[in-house]
């Protein structure tokens, strides 16, 4: 079999888009390391989606909290890794919910923060509906998740797509229907042949469906 052109893989999505699912899958059959987003610890997080002022307290908890994960993940050596999210995928969040002032602070503490650790080769980015997302998010039952609604959820998805815009690395965009996880071995043959490929285009859309039938 042909070698992995990417050795750091990152998921990302709007909320509820499938990115852990994913990720848990690709790291076991592809034998790569898995870097989990953590957030059940934000005590401040959850406290925003309840209604409190508690935003610039959640974006600075992780920040602190995905540096120290960074720091450890990054102390041993991984030959390949699968994550469910971009570090700095959190200005998207904050420039949603801070103000202009709080956002600066946030967006310079995340560049020292995160300057040591190595950026994803490459980005899978999942694409759903809104409503999709929102039958998701209720689906998996997380308590403090439950009062996201549909406009929350479209200024998500807008400020993902300006910050792909912006992005160096390349990004494959993957309908998360396309996604069949009832077909394992031509799901994951169809991964394989798609990270063996160079991408020279900043955004690529992937028809996952097609490559399912090849495999």
């Amino acid at each position: 079999m042909s070698e992995l052109k990417y050795k750091y893989i990152a998921i990302e999505g709007n909320i509820g888009a499938g990115k852990t699912t994913l990720a848990k899958f690709l790291s076991t059959n592809l034998k790569g390391s898995l870097l989990l987003e953590e957030f059940e610890d934000n005590q401040f997080l959850k406290a925003f989606y309840q209604g409190e002022d508690f935003a610039i307290h959640s974006e600075l908890q992780f920040i602190l909290d995905r540096s120290r994960q960074l720091a450890e993940f990054f102390s041993k050596k991984h030959a390949l890794i699968f994550s469910d999210y971009v570090p700095q995928k959190s200005l998207i969040f904050s420039k949603i919910n801070l103000t202009k002032t709080q956002f600066e602070v946030v967006d310079t503490l995340t560049k020292i923060l995160y300057r040591p650790f190595k950026s994803p080769d490459l980005i899978l980015f999942i694409e759903r509906d809104v409503e999709d997302l929102i039958e998701n998010i209720y689906k998996r039952g997380r308590s403090f998740e439950q009062q996201i609604n549909e406009k929350y959820i479209t200024s998500i998805m807008d400020g993902y797509e300006n910050w792909i815009k912006q992005l160096n690395q390349p990004v494959l965009r993957i309908r998360a229907n396309q996604i069949d996880m009832t077909k394992p071995e031509q799901l994951i043959n169809s991964f394989y042949s798609i990270l063996s490929e160079k991408y020279l285009q900043n955004e690529v859309k992937i028809n996952l469906s097609e490559l399912m039938k090849v495999g």
